[in-house]
């Protein structure tokens, strides 16, 4: 799926593992099972920005399957896929302007997300097509990644507009693989399927692409696009993954705040002055990758949580909640309290 020294870098967000997990332990398995001979257990799951590595996403999935007897766990993976298990791009798709500024935004971020795979729209005699395509061959679980890839884009599609009584009407699914037995048992909950083509694609009238998303918000959509962009940069989409890796161990800690430069180099097998001197030359600095992880988490935490803003400063790392709104006005141009207001968070 990518060269071989690609394979072991963290670049997999584990949101996708999540869905793989309630699969899982739906099934009658569970995590121990599941996690069994990796070097991480479930509890990293609690690290929604936490990322795992090709190599340990394919055994996961190979590990999923035999646990379920389910060869067709792409399937229902793609079926469970929410806009939110991408993350920023998850969140900027469902407030584009359109349908096909969304599968713009998708197209060109989905690298930060699937870096083994690539994306083009397409347009043809009235209809439209998002193909994907592997950049390197894929040799193990290619059904997998196919089926998860697009079966979940057809379901984000979905909820993007809204549809969620008929999340599949007017869209099929082609696969270039003839029609494997385990495709019966998921007939009914699937879009229309046509196999043996000549790609690997999503394709829907054209005149979807001018349809609006529900929750159509430019504004917020403007200030997703700019942490997707960065994302993207981090995810090694311009360079190499410095950045991701960076960022894959840049968590907050457990009394408060984040590892020091000194900690994640030392992380990485390499001196702090090594690992400055590589993220400047990829464009980039630790001090930049470290407000934009606070900006993230502060977002987040801000949006999702009960927490007052002085416990949501302490979490990033700010002994003076003053502080922590002075950065938070330079990241948004509001205070934490209006963001919170404006964003529909917990009062």
């Amino acid at each position: 799926m990518k060269p071989a020294h690609d394979l072991q870098a963290p670049t997999v967000p584990v949101s996708y593992l999540q869905l793989l997990l309630e699969v899982v332990t739906e099934r009658g398995a569970n995590a121990q099972q599941l996690f069994a001979g990796m070097p991480f257990g479930p509890d990293l799951l609690q690290r929604p920005t936490a990322r795992m590595s090709a190599l340990q996403w394919g055994r996961l999935v190979s590990q999923a399957m035999r646990l379920t007897g389910d060869p067709g766990l792409g399937y229902e993976c793609g079926l469970r896929m929410r806009p939110s298990a991408h993350g920023f791009l998850g969140y900027a798709t469902l407030s584009c302007a359109s349908m096909r500024e969304a599968m713009e935004l998708t197209i060109r971020y989905a690298e930060a997300r699937q870096r083994g795979f690539a994306m083009r729209l397409v347009t043809e005699d009235g209809h439209a097509a998002v193909e994907v395509r592997e950049k390197q061959p894929v040799t193990m679980l290619r059904s997998f990644f196919y089926e998860h890839i697009l079966i979940g884009l057809a379901r984000g599609g979905a909820a993007i507009l809204g549809r969620e009584a008929n999340p599949f009407d007017d869209v099929e699914i082609w696969f270039d693989w003839p029609e494997p037995a385990y495709h019966a048992a998921y007939r009914k909950r699937l879009p229309r399927i046509r196999f043996s083509r000549r790609a690997n694609l999503m394709r829907f009238p054209q005149g979807m692409l001018e349809l609006r998303p529900v929750l159509a918000d430019p504004q917020a959509s403007t200030q997703l696009i700019e942490q997707c962009e960065r994302e993207l940069v981090q995810a090694g989409g311009t360079g190499d993954s410095i950045g991701l890796r960076v960022c894959a161990v840049l968590v907050q800690l457990p009394h408060g705040g984040y590892p020091d430069l000194e900690a994640i180099a030392g992380r990485l097998h390499m001196s702090s002055r090594t690992l400055s001197r590589r993220l400047r030359d990829d464009g980039g600095s630790f001090q930049q990758l470290l407000d934009d992880t606070r900006r993230r988490d502060a977002c987040e935490l801000i949006e999702t949580t009960q927490l007052d803003l002085q416990d949501i400063a302490a979490r990033l790392g700010y002994r003076n909640p003053a502080n922590f709104t002075r950065a938070f006005r330079k990241w948004t141009g509001e205070a934490p309290s209006r963001y919170r207001q404006r964003r529909g968070g917990w009062q």
